[in-house]
């Protein structure tokens, strides 16, 4: 009896001199239990921390910190037990305060022993890690975000590069034939143009809808220069008219626009007309019908105005017409499908051109109309040259070295740039290229960036470490980490397939000057 009496006085004069040093303490909540776990003591910190007065709290056991589960999970003794077994455990979990919120906190829980090792109660001292834990989960969440964004642009570039792959030898031999077209019957002269216009058509719809981030954080470029706006709607029905024909519908026309210079991009524009005619031709049921005009007003602007008489769009879901993956109405999308960007894309565009674009419907089965407003250019304006698509040739024939792996590209590139006057070797392999460029002098490299046996890369830093060339990357990756990366390499310029022949022409120029 007196040995117990003993006990709890060295327990009480423990605890006072626990009190004094640690009761200012607000950071962390400092508190001693006795040996069957109820609060004996309770500094300022515990009190801040848990929400409980010491009168409140004392004598009461330390398992009304627990959580219900973990209550029933028996983790308050087992807490006790295992500090007694190891003489001190950490531990981090959910707790409750007196208002019955949550937090995150961090303890340490150590076992207090007299001098004949008996345990005589036990020090806890806890943290509140709510903040840090949070802190913590949305880093990970951050890196998560940048991992799955990074996979995604590399699919998404892997995949661009597949589909832009095809469309340069189609563009390479559209452009041979039309430099050929005398050679043709004139009526092919329309078809050879329908096809370069659609190939680089589709090839700004691929850069587009693959290349989502570039759309999302405003990185599209626009080439400007001034267009027939008129023409350029022009051609984006005459893009579409296979589409209207199969439907058998009725289009007038009437194109009226007096201030039809533009300045802007004029495929991006063409695009803009082509997607907002698609729609339309898409919406509406065989047999139907599609009013398409341009014209102006006396502010000099530019209106272009498509209405259909299709299925129409319900008043209350105009709004999200112009919202990414967002169908006018749930049964759109089974019924005709599509992931709703084209318009999204549409809208991107026309806002780049600092133009305006509206959508108007009286509801479902009354058709819709857009109308697209662009600043048009003053009288007396520069015209778009009629020549500009039909580059010149260099003025020097150059030796070229053409590394490609892709047999069409190869072919039909040799045999445009042949035609334009220069001397062209061509390799498959970056073991072929090494023996070309060891067996005769070159003035540049035009070099795919991947190769069966190596990469592009590689080709072009050797070959400027032992000749004097110039090398141009052909590639079907563009983004501004595969500009830095070739330029890195030893690239002096970065062509995005399909190539654009016009600027792959400039850059042959500016090597044999």
């Amino acid at each position: 009896m007196s040995e117990d009496r003993s006990n709890k006085s060295a327990l009480h004069r423990t605890a006072e001199q626990f009190h004094i040093l640690v009761d200012s303490v607000e950071e962390y909540a400092i508190y001693m239990l006795d040996a069957t776990g109820n609060v004996v003591t309770w500094n300022t910190g515990a009190q801040k921390i848990k929400g409980y007065m010491a009168e409140e709290i004392t004598g009461k056991n330390f398992a009304c910190f627990y959580t219900a589960d973990d209550v029933a999970a028996h983790k308050p003794q087992r807490n006790l037990r295992e500090a007694a077994r190891k003489g001190h455990i950490r531990d981090q979990g959910p707790r409750v305060r007196k208002d019955g919120s949550i937090f995150q906190a961090e303890i340490v829980l150590t076992a207090l022993r007299d001098d004949a090792g008996n345990i005589r109660g036990y020090s806890k001292v806890t943290r509140d890690v709510t903040d840090q834990i949070r802190s913590s989960e949305l880093e990970a969440e951050k890196i998560a975000a940048e991992k799955a964004n990074k996979a995604k642009d590399d699919f998404l570039a892997a995949l661009s590069h597949e589909l832009r792959t095809p469309l340069t030898p189609a563009l390479a031999a559209a452009r041979y034939l039309e430099n050929n077209a005398s050679k043709f019957p004139s009526e092919f002269a329309e078809d050879l143009k329908i096809i370069k216009r659609n190939v680089q058509l589709q090839a700004r719809l691929i850069d587009d809808l693959l290349d989502l981030t570039r759309i999302t954080r405003g990185k599209l470029q626009l080439h400007l220069e001034p267009v027939d706006a008129n023409a350029l709607v022009r051609d984006a029905i005459d893009i579409a008219h296979s589409a209207i024909a199969a439907k058998n519908l009725k289009v007038s026309t009437q194109l009226n626009a007096k201030a039809h210079q533009i300045l802007a991009d004029s495929i991006r524009l063409q695009q803009v007309f082509w997607n907002l005619i698609n729609n339309a031709v898409k919406f509406t049921s065989p047999g139907g019908q599609i009013e398409i005009s341009t014209f102006s007003d006396d502010g000099c602007q530019f209106h272009f105005e498509i209405t259909d008489n299709g299925i129409g769009i319900e008043r209350d879901r105009l709004p999200s017409l112009f919202t990414p993956f967002e169908q006018a109405d749930p049964s759109v999308s089974r019924q005709f499908g599509g992931l709703g960007l084209g318009l999204v894309i549409t809208k991107r565009l026309v806002d780049l051109h600092n133009g305006t674009i509206q959508a108007d419907s009286r509801g479902r089965s009354f058709g819709a109309t857009f109308k697209v407003t662009l600043n048009a250019l003053p009288e007396g304006a520069q015209k778009p040259s009629t020549d500009s698509a039909v580059p010149k040739n260099t003025a020097k024939p150059l030796r070229i070295l053409l590394v490609e792996d892709h047999r069409d590209t190869r072919h039909a590139l040799s045999r445009l740039l042949t035609h334009f006057g220069h001397q062209v070797s061509a390799a498959d392999t970056m073991q072929s290229a090494f023996k070309l460029l060891a067996s005769r002098k070159f003035d540049v490299i035009l070099c795919d960036i991947g190769l069966p046996d190596g990469s592009g890369y590689a080709v072009v830093s050797q070959a400027k470490q032992e000749w004097p060339i110039k090398a141009v990357a052909i590639t079907g990756f563009g983004t501004d980490q595969d500009v830095r990366r070739c330029k890195a390499a030893g690239f002096d310029f970065h062509l995005v397939k399909p190539i654009d022949f016009h600027e792959l022409e400039q850059v042959l120029d500016q090597v044999g000057a």
